[in-house]
């Protein structure tokens, strides 16, 4: 069974979330944003085994008391987890059969979905923490019956069994004979007890071959049989001296990993190598755990789902680029949590979740394809939903309305005329506006593909900033980090990436992602035809003029950014920028802009170093200055 939705509740610094999950899914945002708070949702949730009592993963700090005298024994936690087919009959029979008292099925679909949610109250008379685990029906409530009973439900913690590993790794503790990892595989090693007694009397007849090899042995052992003599009183036992385990447990539980980083290198206990090695050790350490649970413990049904906090911790950025590879073999789903732009590079853009901390808690962004809203029935609704298949959908039951793409103006104001009814047209009027705002939002396959393409290269980086400028290429790219210097906006302090999109896609394209990511963003464009073409590029993709006119920087009609620069306060730095390259260029505007228009990268790094040695009263070209305060860090 996949998870398909994760939903918290005043749980930690969460007041409200809800992130839909398709297939893997990799959390990214600033420190105390939310993410291990997700991730410890989900264990906590699927952690629960029925019917068995102590600690069950909540306590009292993990109630939010975020308002001025606020108790947090008012308050209730809920995690909601979702499961769903993405086909109809996907599940086995045996999840469907076993889990039918729980399991709601689509009557138009036929596809089978499951709704967990545990609440967690402070109560009074034990004065602890109590939870409960439900399982919903389609309208929210929870099932009662035979359903209800935890007897009964065991077996659905058996499908979707959940596995952890956190940040902080320590090798010389994960391959201890005590650990969770190393020494819950070493207790799965079975020798019959025909080979182990035959190994132990092995053991036995080394260890006293070794003390008969220096006599000092003998004479330490004999001078300790006082121990026994005065133990006993008189009914002496004896001592002896263990230089070999002989028991086989002994044995197996002081296994340890030694690696060898190239042919030539020494072979060394894992403990002596660095932190990298011995991070990467535990991650394929986990995977073997897991793998070895699954077979011994679970079903072939099951599908477990991982939870993972920065798989990159200590390794080199390369090894953090390759290392994707690595987690997607993982079995089951993976819901990561990273610090690392190189690790995100390689992670494909629907996998992707931004939580940012607002005002009410985190709120999570990520690529949308689909959108929905409660709606009301009424006459005519299915006749327009039927019209548009490969667009709406429509359920009876739950009275939500599905759109998977852009609700354009013509169809939402047929889906407005269903709602003639002055007793529910506001309600319903207001939620299809909404969904018609939302479904701008909306990303096709076809450019996610030309994103994965286009901006691999710098993919890792912007979406660890806080705001992106939107450029046309190398030499703005250039510049733009000198200009915010001198305006007193350092770019990478005030975590702003520069996008010189024409290199990496389109301006309509980053746009669209700085939306669906809810990134604030400004764009800079030429004043020519190309200028023009990428402006209109932002209107296709449903920006409004007003938005546009907000973000967007055109300079004058038809200059191009050289033009500009010569015409403008930089002049003289530009000059100087030429000059550096060929002395012997004239000071007129034509040559100028002939070498600048044949050495542009060229000139635009030489430009950006004058601007950085100029003085403290240089003025900034207007339309540079007009960017910063469309981004909203200049007044």
């Amino acid at each position: 069974m996949n998870l398909t939705s994760i939903a918290i509740k005043d749980f930690r610094c969460i007041q409200s979330l809800r992130l839909p999950i398709r297939g893997n899914a990799v959390i990214i945002g600033e420190n105390n944003a939310g993410k291990s708070a997700v991730l410890d949702a989900v264990k906590i949730a699927l952690g629960r085994r029925w019917g068995k009592s102590g600690n069950t993963g909540f306590n009292e700090y993990d109630f939010r008391t975020t308002l001025p005298g606020a108790d947090s024994k008012q308050e209730v936690i809920e995690v909601t987890l979702g499961f769903a087919e993405k086909v109809a009959h996907e599940w086995p029979e045996n999840i469907t059969g076993s889990l039918l008292d729980i399991t709601q099925t689509d009557p138009k679909t036929a596809l089978n979905a499951i709704e967990m949610r545990v609440r967690c109250k402070f109560a009074e008379v034990t004065k602890s923490v109590e939870p409960e685990w439900q399982f919903l029906n389609s309208v929210g409530d929870p099932y009662a019956g035979k359903g209800a009973r935890n007897q009964n439900l065991s077996s659905f913690f058996d499908y979707v069994p959940c596995f952890s590993m956190g940040a902080m790794r320590d090798a010389s503790v994960e391959f201890g004979g005590r650990s969770r990892f190393w020494g819950s595989l070493l207790k799965s090693i079975d020798i019959d007890k025909a080979k182990s007694d035959d190994l132990e009397g092995k053991f036995a007849a080394l260890n006293t071959e070794l003390l008969a090899a220096d006599p000092k042995l003998e004479s330490i052992k004999n001078t300790l049989r006082s121990i026994s003599n005065v133990i006993a009183i008189g009914a002496a036992g004896n001592v002896d001296v263990r230089a070999v385990p002989i028991n086989l447990w002994d044995i197996i539980s002081r296994s340890e990993l030694i690696v060898q980083g190239k042919a030539a290198d020494p072979w060394l206990p894992i403990g002596r190598h660095g932190n990298g090695v011995q991070s990467l050790a535990v991650m394929f350490l986990f995977r073997a755990y897991i793998e070895n649970m699954l077979e011994e413990t679970y079903t072939a049904d099951s599908t477990p789902i991982l939870t993972l906090e920065e798989p990159e911790a200590h390794l080199h950025p390369q090894a953090c680029r390759a290392l994707w590879e690595s987690v997607v073999t993982l079995p089951g789903q993976k819901i990561i949590t990273t610090h690392s732009p190189y690790f995100v590079q390689n992670v494909p853009l629907k996998d992707l979740i931004i939580l940012r901390r607002g005002a009410e808690g985190p709120k999570g962004y990520r690529i949308e394809q689909i959108f929905s809203t409660k709606l009301s029935n009424a006459a005519g609704l299915n006749a327009v939903v039927t019209k548009y298949p490969a667009l709406l959908s429509y359920d009876e039951i739950q009275g939500v309305l599905t759109c998977q793409g852009v609700l354009e103006e013509a169809t939402f104001r047929e889906l407005l005329m269903c709602f003639v009814d002055p007793q529910n047209a506001t309600e319903n009027h207001a939620a299809l506006r909404k969904l018609k705002d939302e479904s701008i939002n909306f990303v096709g396959d076809d450019e996610i593909g030309r994103l994965e393409s286009w901006a691999k290269r710098i993919r890792g980086e912007i979406f660890f900033a806080r705001k992106w400028i939107l450029c046309e290429g190398q030499s703005e790219y250039a510049i733009l980090g000198a200009i915010g210097e001198k305006l007193g906006v350092p770019l990478d302090a005030y975590g702003i990436s520069v996008i010189d999109y024409q290199n990496n896609g389109s301006s309509g394209a980053f746009a669209t992602l700085a939306r669906a990511f809810g990134f604030e963003w400004a764009m800079i464009c030429d004043g020519d035809q190309g200028g023009d073409d990428h402006i209109a590029q932002l209107l296709s993709k449903r920006f409004l003029p007003q938005q546009i006119s907000d973000r967007v920087v055109q300079l004058p009609k038809g200059q191009d950014l050289e033009q500009y620069l010569i015409g403008s306060t930089f002049r003289p730095l530009m000059v100087a920028a030429i000059h550096e390259l060929d002395g012997s260029v004239p000071d007129t505007d034509a040559d100028l802009l002939a070498f600048a228009a044949d050495h542009k990268e060229e000139t635009a790094v030489r430009l950006a170093r004058n601007i950085r040695l100029s003085g403290s009263d240089i003025t900034i070209p207007p339309k540079f200055t007009e960017l910063f305060k469309n981004l909203g860090e200049i007044a």
